[in-house]
């Protein structure tokens, strides 16, 4: 990463993606003026019906340009304009007296008369054009369902270059909205459709999981709903962190966990439709909601194609299925004979595990095996077959995940499976290049493949410092070169602090996976930090080598942390506080950044004490952890999205009570609880 001199990654991406000038069309203006002076000196159109993504564009672009120049554009509808006729590119009026610059939000007459229109452009897609005294933005919006928000798109495109708007991270700081009394617009031609038909990144929210973190800390769902909603707040207030990284799409693809009530419906009539765990038992009890198959019962199968042929027919709309298998549970794989004939022993070797009871207790064993996808493979296509006869056109999908990660050995695809890959690791260069492989398999063996991945959950567990964005960028870019064709990522559980850059760095890529991930950095840097950019890409470029350490050793994702490694971090953030000096918006960015590196180093600490637990001091262990557990609730209070430390706690359960320590004692710090969850000695 450069340490100055940063390029905007928009401009890059506005280089790229321009077409050239419509044929015939007049020669264009070389600047418009939006404002002057801070007063207006360009009107805001719309269409007389204009789409919702015109109505939200043309709002979030009037808030904006307030915000930036402190001037209010007046908005006008084309009914107001029914005179204007176009002569050499030029919107005229022989009535009236027309704005220095219209700008056209949303495709209409005015767009239709500048000789402009949405054809040809697919989901999403978006033009902007200026002429001697106007500025189209539009999008394709309604003609696309799939991804109606090309209207809006545009709109962001303009706020972020040549405006320099930028979206950081969700809430107040993370908006870098610049502040000039005069907005011109310079030479614009950009028409484009986005390549990735869905770009999705899950956004958590409130769980059962996360309150179990929240009662070990103290708040309740009220507590955690209100610091969301404060945090998340901005001025100008939309649209989100994820609708502004044009995040949007649909495949339109039912996927998920598919069988969850199946052992409730079936498992006392049909106990042999389940898996035969290693002991010869066939019983589910331990897990009911996950549920494992014997995959080659056909009687099973016949009732899967029928409940899924009945799915589809319940919802005329839809056209796909889930056939996903469930995830995790305590039980394994079938291993009656019939399912194991199926798995080439020439397979990927692989560790299964499995629980069961004896004695009152529940023990788990593990054991080696070779991959199952052969066998599910086999079991997919059965279901497919059975279903695409009384529906042709249906699409049945499922995960390349788990045990059946590894791309088939001996069997095809159904061309009506579209499958989802989930395998991606980024605490593990191993893990990375196998999925990398694994990839250009099966996206020669589907006919359709999207990605899945868990991987921006990578030490969420722990909430520490992380950075992955350029690995993250290649791979993106290689993906969407060799058959991705959308995206569902889990999960942003809002560490923005310590991962907040590979979020973003992933939502850019998704908009446009030809950008350059080192600029999106760089732009990145320089935008949120301006005369601390320096400083701030060298600590990102520090972080990032870092993380490749834990990837290459296979090291914990708190282990590079020692506490000269910190110092070496908290001087490049002091640094960069003296290179802001005056500037109190990026002070406050470069605070934010320090309490995700306070908190690291305080996992670390906590976490190196674990090394040896017998022989830690319980006094000393005592006061770290109390120390720790007052700042994860100070981060749940003030700084609310730098670290989702209710998340980290539900993870860690009984992490600390080989040290003395647990959630339920009263700890020796001045935090006060809600009654509701006050612990007891």
């Amino acid at each position: 990463m450069p340490k100055q001199s940063f390029l905007p990654a928009v401009v890059s991406m506005a280089l790229l993606l321009a077409e050239a000038t419509l044929a015939g069309s007049p020669a264009r203006a070389d600047k418009l003026t939006l404002t002057r002076d801070g007063q207006p000196a360009s009107a805001l159109v719309l269409p007389d019906d204009p789409s919702p993504a015109a109505k939200q564009a043309a709002a979030i672009l009037r808030d904006h340009v307030r915000a930036i120049s402190g001037a209010l554009l007046p908005v006008m509808r084309e009914k107001d304009l029914n005179d204007v006729r176009a002569e050499g590119g030029k919107l005229i009026s022989n009535e009236r007296h027309l704005p220095e610059t219209l700008v056209l939000v949303g495709e209409g007459r005015l767009t239709a008369l500048l000789g402009l229109n949405s054809d040809g452009l697919g989901p999403g897609g978006i033009c902007l054009e200026t002429f001697p005294n106007a500025l189209a933005l539009f999008g394709s919006d309604a003609k696309t369902p799939n991804d109606p928000w090309g209207t809006l798109y545009a709109t962001i495109t303009l706020l972020e270059e040549p405006l320099g708007c930028r979206y950081l991270w969700p809430g107040a700081l993370g908006k870098v909205i610049p502040k000039q009394a005069t907005i011109t617009v310079a030479d614009l031609h950009i028409r484009r459709t986005p390549r990735i038909l869905q770009r999705r990144i899950r956004n958590s929210h409130y769980s059962d999981r996360l309150q179990v973190g929240l009662d070990r800390l103290g708040f309740s769902r009220a507590d955690y709903e209100r610091a969301f909603r404060d945090a998340i707040r901005t001025d100008p207030a939309l649209p989100d962190w994820f609708q502004w990284q044009r995040l949007g799409g649909k495949l339109n693809l039912n996927a998920g966990h598919a069988f969850g009530s199946y052992w409730k419906d079936y498992g006392r009539e049909h106990p042999d439709w389940f898996a035969m765990q290693p002991n010869g038992s066939r019983d589910q009890s331990l897990a009911p909601d996950r549920c494992r198959f014997c995959v080659t019962n056909t009687e099973l199968i016949d009732e899967i194609a029928r409940r899924k042929l009945a799915q589809l027919e319940a919802d005329p709309s839809a056209n796909s299925v889930s056939i996903c298998p469930n995830d995790g549970g305590r039980l394994t794989f079938c291993m009656c004979d019939r399912c194991k004939k199926l798995d080439p022993p020439e397979g990927r070797k692989i560790q299964l595990a499995y629980c069961y009871s004896t004695g009152g207790k529940t023990r788990q064993e593990r054991f080696e095996y070779v991959s199952l996808t052969d066998r599910m493979v086999t079991f997919f296509n059965a279901i497919a077959e059975r279903v695409t006869r009384v529906r042709p056109d249906a699409l049945l999908v499922t995960y390349a995940y788990s045990a059946y990660s590894a791309p088939p050995l001996h069997v095809k695809l159904h061309p009506n499976i579209v499958v989802g890959f989930v395998p991606m690791s980024y605490a593990n260069d191993t893990a990375r290049a196998n999925a990398l492989r694994d990839w250009d398999a099966w996206s020669h063996a589907a006919s359709k493949i999207y990605y899945r991945p868990n991987c921006l959950l990578a030490g969420y567990r722990i909430g520490t410092l992380l950075v992955y964005a350029q690995k993250m960028g290649e791979d993106l870019r290689y993906l969407a070169g060799h058959g991705m064709i959308g995206t569902d990522f889990d999960s942003c559980v809002h560490n923005w602090a310590t991962q907040g850059l590979n979020y973003y760095v992933t939502a850019r890529m998704l908009w446009n996976p030809e950008a350059d991930p080192t600029e999106l950095v760089d732009d990145y840097c320089q935008a949120g930090f301006g005369p601390a950019a320096g400083p701030i890409c060298q600590y990102f470029q520090q972080i990032e080598e870092l993380t490749n350490q834990i990837a290459r050793n296979e090291w914990r994702v708190e282990a590079p942390y020692s506490p000269e490694t910190v110092d070496r971090l908290q001087r490049l953030l002091d640094a960069a506080d003296k290179a802001a000096a005056g500037n109190d918006d990026v002070l406050k960015r470069i605070a934010w950044l320090r309490q995700g590196l306070k908190f690291t180093d305080s996992q670390a600490q906590a976490y190196r004490l674990l090394e040896d637990p017998s022989g830690t001091d319980r006094a000393v262990a005592r006061r770290l952890l109390d120390t720790r557990y007052e700042m994860m609730r100070n981060i749940f209070e003030k700084d609310h999205l730098a670290v989702n430390v209710a998340c980290t706690v539900f993870k860690e359960g009984g992490t600390w009570k080989r040290l003395g320590w647990n959630w339920t004692v009263p700890h020796d710090t001045p935090a006060t609880r809600t009654p509701a969850n006050k612990p007891t000695p």
